[in-house]
């Protein structure tokens, strides 16, 4: 199975290729800052991919509309990872 770290806490999991990164920061009680449940409305669980970025699956329609996301920036909520992936939350 794929692990997710999340840094600066390094806590890491591994997780099922049918969750997202929202999930398994849930999981390990990690604060995305998520406020829609999500479903990809509130656009606050931004987490900035460090390693791994052809590990995630291509960004969603959800996230293409979402103009201040950096290149290296996803909704946690809308990435589900295939590989080994090291994520910031800010």
């Amino acid at each position: 199975m794929p692990k997710a770290r999340f840094e600066p806490s390094g806590l890491e999991i591994e997780i099922d290729e049918t969750s997202t990164l929202r999930e398994a920061a849930h999981v390990l009680g990690v604060n995305v800052h998520d406020r829609c449940g999500g479903n990809g409305a509130c656009c606050n669980c931004i987490v900035t991919v460090l390693e791994g970025m052809d590990n995630i699956c291509p960004k969603s329609v959800v996230e293409d509309a979402v103009f201040y996301l950096g290149p290296n920036d996803r909704l946690s909520c809308q990435c589900i990872i295939h590989g080994d992936v090291v994520v910031q939350v800010d």
